[in-house]
């Protein structure tokens, strides 16, 4: 117990008072855990099912206060989405003991919100997308091998996509995967309980299944540092940042290739960003405000960052000359001079942004990918 306050007040940035609440609540939903599967197994339900609403409140409300404990300390975006999931889940949980359809639509946008900050905290391989494809169209053929009503076809093909998109998205997310798995579990066994096995020790077990489930995305909000990709909607936000401050830089590397491209991609594994060495104090005062942490120095003025807020960032110096030209320090320490034509303003979704690339792309293309 002591390891678990010590390491609970390190996260609490050493206020111990506070790591004994978060501890408490999480205890407390335990036991409200344990005293609503006791009642299942001794009562045949009904006539006490505002105190099992209680205790299911009892369970599941505790842990969604001591996940807040843990986001208003770390108020990263990750924690921002799977807080919206855990309240969802938490409303599902205690619709279902009245009507499984609402109860499910509930847990359907819970996994909407999972499936979100899935995406936006991680980076997606053709490995997953393939998969998650496999994974749709068998459960579609089942379905129509097994269902004869279209509504129910429909309404089911819908779910396993959303469903089938949590588990698989999630398997290269190490806080996530496991979670997503059993959430699938607790899905499958809810749907064969509702079938087959509709009783008090079915019920139990489900309920032991999602409860897991639940825990493990609370104590995800515990853990840090694991936003391993940059998204679209990061970088609107960095620009808008920046612009507050009136810092400029100019997007390159494979995201500004991207952009130019027109290409679709949603997430990149970093964003590269060129400054202005005549403005380096202005840049670096605007990365201390953006919330970014150093993880490397590199020589000439290169820096690698990372920021649970926006991802891995690297920072490249470029010296600009009178004449409108530039001289840019790549990560290997090439150094690419860059006339008037390196430079765009490429408009995406509304959005200007400032790129490095258009004349030189497949030079600038070559030395990233030495």
């Amino acid at each position: 117990m002591k390891k678990i306050i010590d390491k609970l007040t390190e996260h609490f940035k050493g206020n111990r008072s506070t790591a004994y609440i978060a501890f408490g609540l999480f205890v407390v939903g335990f036991l409200f855990f344990i005293a609503n599967s006791v009642l299942l197994m001794v009562s045949s339900g009904r006539p006490y099912v505002w105190l099992r609403v209680a205790l299911k409140i009892g369970t599941d409300l505790p842990w969604v206060a001591g996940s807040m404990l843990g986001t208003n300390y770390y108020p990263t975006k990750r924690n921002r989405l799977l807080m919206g999931a855990l309240v969802w889940y938490m409303l599902g949980d205690i619709a279902v003991m009245f009507s499984f359809q609402v109860g499910g639509v509930l847990y359907c946008i819970g996994h909407v919100l999972l499936l979100r900050a899935i995406i936006e905290t991680t980076y997606i391989r053709k490995w997953q997308k393939l998969l998650f494809f496999v994974c749709f169209i068998a459960s579609l053929m089942i379905f129509l091998l097994v269902i004869h009503d279209i509504r129910s076809i429909v309404i089911g093909t819908v779910y396993v996509m959303i469903v089938s998109a949590v588990m698989v998205f999630s398997l290269t997310n190490r806080f996530f995967w496991l979670a997503g798995i059993v959430f699938i579990v607790s899905d499958i066994t809810g749907l064969l309980r509702e079938a087959y096995f509709n009783n008090n020790y079915a019920y139990t077990v489900t309920s032991a299944i999602y409860t897991t489930a639940f825990f493990m995305l609370c104590i995800s909000v515990y853990s840090t540092n694991c936003k391993e990709v940059v998204t679209v909607n990061d970088l609107f936000s960095m620009l808008s940042d920046s612009k507050s401050m009136d810092v400029s830089f100019w997007v390159c590397g494979k995201l500004a290739l991207g952009l130019i491209k027109g290409e679709k991609r949603y997430s990149y594994e970093r964003i590269d960003l060129a400054y202005d060495i005549d403005h380096t104090d202005d840049f670096l005062a605007w990365i201390r405000h953006a919330g970014y942490e150093r993880n490397h120095r590199y020589s000439g003025g290169i820096r690698s960052y990372y920021s649970e807020k926006y991802g891995e960032l690297v920072i490249l110096p470029c010296r600009f000359e009178k004449d409108g030209s530039a001289v840019l320090t790549t990560e290997n320490g090439t150094q690419l001079e860059l006339d008037k034509g390196f430079f765009e303003e490429v408009h995406v979704l509304g959005r200007t942004i400032p790129c490095i690339a258009p004349g030189g792309q497949e030079l600038i293309k070559e030395v990233i990918e030495e």
